[in-house]
């Protein structure tokens, strides 16, 4: 018999039982279809926390003083920095970069104190660098060469500062002494982030290396890249065009390692519900088929009775695997799919943000996109479970006797 008789047989049997073929079919697309789902969620979290946090603060790469124990708190000062720039300007990959100037200090007013991080950047190009700006809720940002200071709206609700209020920045400058400067409040910020709001004050660079001591001085370089997958590559070309200075180009992946622990813990939780949705699958298919089969026994005896080869019964079998896969596989992707879309477009809000946004600002309504490369790996180990499950039911098929088949009621 040809091959389109086996098709044709095969889709013939698979309907003899309506709602049990039906309910397998369902099964399989409702596991691709959470499958999917799940990892179009997790990539999206993914993505916008690697997001925000090279946005806001980390930058893609940073350049630090070799011997800086912890990027994430520079606290030493990067010799030769217009070497440095000089080296950085002519990268290829990197859209934006700035010198910055990070150090613990005191912030107070005519009222309160508090400790903060006090963030030296460079008005000009901190915008195309970093996000912090878009978070303006009151006033300006940064002007080159002022003595304004950006606020968090927590930290001006701790100080009882306003627009055009008074602060004064202390900190321990380069020789060991205290340094104070006098700040005036031109803007606030809200993140949603208590790290942020409550934590940091921002001035011009200049300001910053005047209340240090640290004429011309910055601790670290933040770099913007244009194409953020070619992360590695652009750093080991910083490194090149850096060696021989006393610095080092440490990525976001090194300085926000905890962001990694993050990604690797969600992709191990994945690969396990993706394990599960597999044994559901292949167990729910070879019951399917090894009911079916029991109740052909006869058909299939007689088929051999009448000329028909082992081999031809077992195609047979496992054609009908390969059918509930492909509708399941193409069910389940096109509701996966739909539902990717619906809230791609009108967001799905979760609680996310209250647990992140301590940390970093984090949006509560999350925009779904897909991650095909994901996708099309399930897509693919759905259907090879659903061909796979056949096997057994196929091979118990090639061993019947015609004879005992036939005597089967």
């Amino acid at each position: 018999m040809t091959g389109w008789a086996v098709w044709t047989l095969a889709w013939r049997n698979l309907w003899r039982n309506r709602r049990r073929s039906a309910l397998t079919v369902l099964s399989v697309a409702a596991g691709l279809t959470g499958l999917l789902f799940g990892q179009s969620l997790v990539q999206t979290i993914q993505v916008q926390l690697v997001e925000k946090s090279t946005g806001i603060h980390t930058g893609h790469i940073q350049v630090l003083d070799e011997a800086t124990a912890d990027p994430k708190f520079p606290d030493r000062w990067i010799r030769g920095a217009d070497a440095v720039e000089r080296a950085v300007r002519g990268l290829p990959n990197v859209s934006a970069f700035e010198r910055r100037l990070v150090v613990t200090g005191l912030a107070s007013s005519k009222k309160e104190s508090a400790g903060v991080l006090v963030c030296g950047v460079e008005p000009r190009r901190d915008p195309k660098v970093l996000s912090i700006s878009t978070y303006l809720s009151q006033g300006a940002f940064l002007e080159p060469g002022g003595d304004g200071a950006f606020v968090g709206d927590t930290l001006a609700a701790q100080l009882g500062v306003k627009l055009g209020d008074e602060v004064v920045l202390m900190a321990t400058g380069v020789d060991g002494s205290l340094g104070a400067e006098l700040a005036t409040v031109t803007g606030i910020f809200k993140t949603g982030s208590h790290t942020f709001d409550a934590s940091i004050i921002y001035v011009d660079i200049g300001k910053a290396q005047t209340l240090l001591s640290a004429d011309a001085q910055a601790n670290d370089f933040v770099l913007r890249l244009e194409d953020p997958s070619r992360l590695s590559e652009t750093r080991g070309l910083l490194a090149a065009a850096l060696k021989g200075q006393p610095v080092r180009a440490a990525t976001w992946e090194e300085i926000d390692y905890e962001l990694v622990g993050v990604r690797e813990y969600q992709d191990a939780l994945l690969r396990i519900v993706l394990a599960v949705v597999f044994v559901i699958v292949a167990l729910g298919i070879l019951n399917t088929l090894l009911m079916s089969m029991y109740e052909r026994l006869r058909e299939f005896g007689l088929l051999m009775a009448l000329g028909a080869r082992r081999e031809f019964v077992g195609k047979l079998v496992l054609a009908e695997s390969v059918l509930i896969g492909t509708l399941g596989a193409g069910l389940g992707l096109a509701a996966g799919a739909g539902l990717i879309v619906y809230f791609a477009r009108q967001g799905l809000e979760l609680p996310i943000a209250d647990a992140v946004g301590f940390f970093m600002p984090f949006d509560s309504v999350l925009y779904l996109r897909f991650d095909w490369s994901r996708h099309l790996v399930a897509l693919g180990a759905v259907f090879a479970t659903c061909v796979l499950s056949g096997i057994p039911p196929a091979l118990r098929a090639m061993r019947l006797r015609p004879a005992e088949a036939l005597r089967q009621i």
